[in-house]
């Protein structure tokens, strides 16, 4: 999401540029890429950042897990560990620096969201000590999600669909996606029958922003979104043909 700052430790330039790029397109700003756990705690002061990607096999002098010990003394910016060696061995050295996530390359760009959205969420909670708010679906004219320590409104009446993200569910706006803390299904026990249907196993959608049909896809905001057959009879039955 916008305004989501993000420091990237990887030593492999090629993985990099892979999930630098996959950040930007998720909306989030890359203050900075390093190569080293060295280099990164130099330059830490100058930033800012809201989560650090750290990957475990750093092959400096310093190694990922090694990094993150001195990020945790110096500051209590939330990481998550990046790595292709997920044997038990390697996992059990890492969680002593208690990270937050581990992603396990190559990185899927849905899974680099919700963990980073997930993160931030559990981050927050960490460092507030007051009850938690609590999103909800409160199913009128408009829901709440919840965005790092507060609750913001969206109208129902702006989404454009809702997909399915592992166990989670993300809320599709022109502004951007938000995650909600459960799933599909319970998006669609809650929202209005009358203006949002399950159009696929992985989508509900907004039936007032379809703005084209093809033969197995609606197009919403130019984005196709799948139409399953389970779901089709009953979707089309919603809709006026002349």
């Amino acid at each position: 999401m916008a305004g989501i700052k993000i420091l990237l430790v990887e030593d492999d330039w090629i993985i990099a540029k892979e999930i630098s790029l996959s950040l930007n397109d998720l909306g989030f700003e890359v203050q900075g890429v390093f190569d080293s756990g060295e280099d990164l705690l130099k330059k830490l002061p100058e930033f800012n950042p809201d989560i650090i990607l750290l990957d475990i096999g750093l092959s400096g002098e310093l190694s990922g897990i090694d990094t993150a010990r001195q990020i945790k003394q110096q500051s209590r910016i939330p990481f998550i560990f990046l790595t292709a060696l997920a044997d038990a061995s390697t996992i059990d050295k890492a969680k002593l620096t208690e990270p937050y996530a581990y992603l396990v390359k190559p990185v899927k760009p849905e899974t680099l969201y919700s963990t980073i959205e997930i993160t931030l969420h559990n981050a927050a909670q960490r460092k507030d000590p007051t009850p938690p708010l609590k999103e909800g679906l409160t199913i009128e004219d408009s829901i709440f999600v919840k965005i790092r320590n507060r609750l913001e409104k969206i109208l129902l009446k702006d989404i454009l669909w809702v997909e399915a993200s592992d166990i989670y569910a993300l809320v599709c706006t022109p502004a951007g996606k938000y995650l909600l803390n459960t799933s599909l299904k319970v998006v669609e026990e809650k929202f209005p029958v009358s203006g949002f249907i399950r159009a696929h196993r992985s989508y509900i959608i907004n039936l007032h922003k379809i703005d084209a049909i093809e033969e197995d896809n609606l197009i919403i905001a130019g984005q196709p979104i799948p139409v399953g057959k389970t779901y089709k009879e009953k979707l089309m039955s919603k809709l006026s043909f002349l």
